[in-house]
């Protein structure tokens, strides 16, 4: 099934043709009737609420699931936001040709340009190893940590709903994002779970967690609070301060946005939360939904592929961009031939906040034939 926006806006608006961005900004401005809404999403919702009920609800979601809390999109990032010209005034003309260029691009220029200065052995080495650090950090500080942990509305949403429904021990959420939303909302919420660690005082990667049958987190590009301690992985515990998470470490284990990440997914620890990505997708019965998330990572791609295999699975695709990516345009054409494929496309059913606030239900929702029994069963017991 392929359904984009204007099913939720000719619902809303009948008898006049309701444009994609003027819904948005009647939605976005709290000027659409709440019943509306509800009415609008009701047969998505009800159709949802029917696959919750498998063995497993797995969610995987990216950067998208963030932003409204404050995480930013690194195509917006700019080289010049951090560059000191003086520092580096003997690569300004190599920078020059890249500044336009969304961040992962501009990481994989100034590796290939550091390569460059290494093989003439040029000082400029140095500068470009130097740069790459300070575009990290920036990453992490800028773009990772401008989370207002205070402002997690949506993440809460979506634990309570889950928790509300019955099924919150039997959800995975898998997600490449670093920022510790999810960590924070489910310790606010008192709500246990797995992610891929043991231990209390000394928090260390151990895999075997993620077995037992509890609410999971796997945090497949790693973490902000995850660091080298020798050669184990520690998870560390941060503080907040003002809605800000204070992490007093510099390096953590992750996999940046690099032409690298997909040779990285290969390495400890990441090649065994995948791994277990995989496994969870390949076995039972379970309805995945991918939301926030740009499909622009091969390896979570693969996983995905792989995953319609299993005719036990119901899929959600959420396509914000309505189509840009190849692999989406891959995933239409399959839906075409497989009922249990689902893709959602715009920015109205891609947008996490409406997707948790309208889409996802709260309780089970009696399907049309269940109402019909229940009403049939009082004129029988009233006959």
């Amino acid at each position: 099934m392929i359904i984009n926006s204007s099913y939720i806006t000719s619902k809303i608006s009948p008898k006049k043709e309701m444009r994609e961005d003027e819904f948005l900004e009647r939605y976005k401005s709290d000027n659409l009737p709440k019943n509306s809404l509800l009415e609008a999403f009701s047969d998505l919702r009800l159709k949802l609420g029917e696959h919750m009920k498998l063995d497993t609800v797995s969610f995987v979601l990216g950067n998208g699931a963030s932003m409204y809390a404050g995480s930013r999109n690194t195509m917006d990032f700019k080289l010049s936001e951090i560059i000191d010209v003086q520092k580096y005034k003997d690569l300004l003309k190599d920078l020059s040709k890249i500044d336009a260029l969304g961040m992962e691009e501009q990481l994989n220029a100034l590796i290939t340009i550091k390569a460059y200065y290494h093989i003439i052995k040029s000082e400029k080495e140095l500068l470009a190893d130097s740069l790459i650090d300070e575009l990290k950090k920036h990453l992490i500080e800028s773009y990772v940590n401008s989370i207002d942990y205070r402002n997690l509305t949506y993440h809460e949403m979506l634990l309570l709903k889950l928790r509300a429904f019955g099924c919150i021990q039997k959800t995975k959420i898998y997600t490449p994002n670093y920022d510790l939303a999810f960590e924070y909302t489910l310790d606010q919420l008192s709500i246990e779970y797995a992610d891929g660690f043991s231990g209390f005082v000394n928090r260390r990667f151990d895999p075997r967690s993620l077995e037992k049958k509890q609410t999971s987190l796997v945090k497949i590009h790693g973490s902000v609070n995850w660091v080298y301690d020798g050669d184990e992985i520690k998870e560390i515990q941060p503080h907040f301060q003002k809605g800000k998470a204070i992490l007093d470490f510099s390096k953590p284990v992750l996999i940046y946005p690099t032409s690298n990440k997909l040779y990285q997914t290969y390495t400890t620890p990441y090649s065994e939360l995948m791994r277990r990505m995989l496994d969870s997708f390949e076995s039972g019965k379970n309805v995945i939904l991918i939301l926030g998330y740009k499909y622009g990572d091969d390896h979570i791609n693969e996983i995905l592929l792989k995953a319609l295999v299993n005719p036990n699975n119901i899929f959600y695709f959420f396509d914000y961009d309505d189509g840009d990516s190849e692999f989406i345009k891959k995933v239409k054409q399959v839906s075409t031939e497989m009922p249990n494929v689902n893709v959602f496309s715009g920015k109205i059913l891609g947008d996490y906040t409406i997707f948790v606030r309208y889409m996802l239900p709260a309780t089970p929702e009696k399907t049309d034939q269940e109402i019909a029994i229940t009403m049939l069963r009082k004129v029988l017991n009233n006959a």
